[in-house]
Formats: C-alpha cells, sequence, structure tokens
C-alpha cells in the first residue's frame, strides 16, 4: 500500500502541487488587493503597485513553469522565489516606513503603470487605477487585514511564496550519483 502511495506521489508532483499552491496563492492576493482597493476604497501606494507587480511576475512566471519540464522549469520557478523575495522586501520597506513614521505621514513618488484608456470606459479606468498608486507608504501600510497590518500579510505571503518555489525547483533536481 505504501508503495502505491509512494508511486502516485512523485517529487515531480508534489513539485507541481506546491507550484499549484503559489498560483493560488497569488490569485487570492491579488484578489484581496483589488477588494481592498474597490470595495473598501483603500488606495493603493507606489509600494503597492510594485508589489502587485511582483505578484504578477510571480504568477506568469510559475505558470510558465507548467509548460516546461527539467531545468528549464527549475530555472523559472527558481526565478519566480527571485520575484517573490523581491516582493517581500518591498513589503519590509513599507513595513519600516509604517514603523518609523508613527507621528508623520511620509509621502512616495506616485506611480502609474497604465494610462486610462477612454475607448474602454469605466473598465479601462478601473484597470488603470489598479496599478496606479499615490499618497503615503507609511499609511497605506498601517492599514489592517483580520486586524494585522498589510504589510505584515505581504511579507508573509511573499515569503512563504518564495520559499514553496524554492522547495518545488529543488525537488525537481536531477539524483546525483
Amino acid at each position: 500500500m505504501e508503495n502505491a502511495a509512494a508511486s502516485v506521489m512523485t517529487k515531480a508532483r508534489l513539485s507541481s502541487v506546491l507550484a499549484g499552491l503559489v498560483v493560488l496563492a497569488t490569485l487570492v492576493a491579488l484578489g484581496l488587493v483589488l477588494w481592498l482597493q474597490f470595495a473598501r476604497g483603500e488606495p493603493p501606494c507606489s509600494l503597492c503597485v510594485y508589489q502587485r507587480l511582483a505578484d504578477l511576475a510571480v504568477l506568469i512566471i510559475v505558470l510558465m513553469g507548467f509548460f516546461w519540464t527539467g531545468g528549464t522549469r527549475r530555472g523559472l520557478w527558481l526565478l519566480a522565489a527571485l520575484y517573490a523575495l523581491a516582493g517581500a522586501g518591498l513589503a519590509g520597506w513599507q513595513w519600516h516606513l509604517t514603523t518609523v513614521s508613527v507621528m508623520q505621514t511620509e509621502s512616495c513618488a506616485a506611480v502609474q503603470i497604465f494610462t486610462p484608456d477612454r475607448a474602454l470606459g469605466n473598465f479601462g479606468k478601473d484597470f488603470a487605477s489598479t496599478l496606479s498608486g499615490s499618497g503615503s507608504c507609511a499609511l497605506a501600510g498601517a492599514h489592517t487585514l483580520a486586524g494585522w497590518p498589510i504589510t505584515h500579510w505581504s511579507v508573509a505571503f511573499f515569503s512563504g511564496c518564495a520559499i514553496l518555489l524554492i522547495i518545488a525547483q529543488k525537488m525537481l533536481a536531477p539524483r546525483k550519483s
């Protein structure tokens, strides 16, 4: 019975499951930040936008990895782990800004990745606003979700994704003889 279970869950399959969990986590994270922005009315700052871009990069690169095998998949998932670590670094910097500016508002530079397209109407405006940020990174990071500051959630999310992807790509490493 044990051999049957072992043959069903190979290292390659377990690696894919871990990468699949990262895909699911990135989709949930993106959905959550869009909900915070549009349903709760919490506009993103520039660091928030860069974290969204890191999240999108992780999502796209991991998905690309599912179309290759071997060293290419390992390389893509390692690259996605590096983007996740960059996202954790950005979230950590925002956490720092939130901590040091308890009594003052530190403003970050405004960023707008896309300009609203009039031909797309409200959808174009909403799409452009998802990748546009301005205002205080410290204040944006201080917003809470389930009693925990968003920056803390973001550091934990990106770190968790990086760890899962590093484990996933290590499982795909060829055996040394």
